[in-house]
């Protein structure tokens, strides 16, 4: 090419580069600040908590924060999912056998909750909404992961414990081993 025509081209990019580098700068910096209020804030918490004698467990639930940027993630948030990984890990062992009915009843709890206060958050500010499955660039994976035994197992275990009064848990068993 010829040097009179790249030299525009190489002066574009070379701005380019350097506002994305103004702009990533930039944000590191809010990220960092935020960062440093939410530290902030939480000791304000402690330190209010403190003086009134409220254990601060019993105010702030603790949320499991999930990665925005990954549908996989969000599949494995999913309470088939986490009650087929239960089942799975508590199936080894005798104690884990015995103890599943109440991890299962755990887990059905918390996930309750953190739906609860997931709606609660998507009511004050409708921006925080998590957006569709579709959108997120590794769609593909978490269709996979759908389709994994750990995700299957659980929503037979969900549909099964609909139907307890119809022997559901034992239908699951019967496919299983049919």
């Amino acid at each position: 090419m010829d040097s009179r025509k790249l030299a525009p081209l190489q002066k574009q990019i070379s701005d380019l580069s350097q506002q994305n580098l103004k702009i990533n700068q930039k944000t590191n910096l809010e990220l960092a600040n935020l960062e440093q209020d939410l530290i902030f804030k939480k000791l304000q918490n402690k330190k209010l908590a403190k003086q009134m004698g409220i254990k601060i467990n019993a105010i702030m639930p603790k949320l499991t924060m999930i990665n925005p940027n990954s549908a996989k993630a969000r599949i494995h948030n999913h309470l088939s999912y986490k009650l087929g990984q239960a089942l799975i890990e508590n199936s080894k062992s005798i104690f884990g056998l015995i103890r599943m009915p109440y991890v299962l009843s755990y887990i059905k709890d918390k996930h309750k909750f953190e739906q609860k206060v997931y709606e609660e958050k998507i009511k004050q500010d409708p921006n925080l909404a998590l957006p569709s499955l579709e959108a997120y660039p590794d769609y593909n994976e978490a269709l996979k992961e759908k389709e994994c035994f750990t995700y299957k197992l659980g929503k037979a275990f969900i549909k099964a414990s609909n139907n307890w009064y119809r022997g559901g848990v034992y239908q699951i068993y019967i496919q299983r081993c049919a």
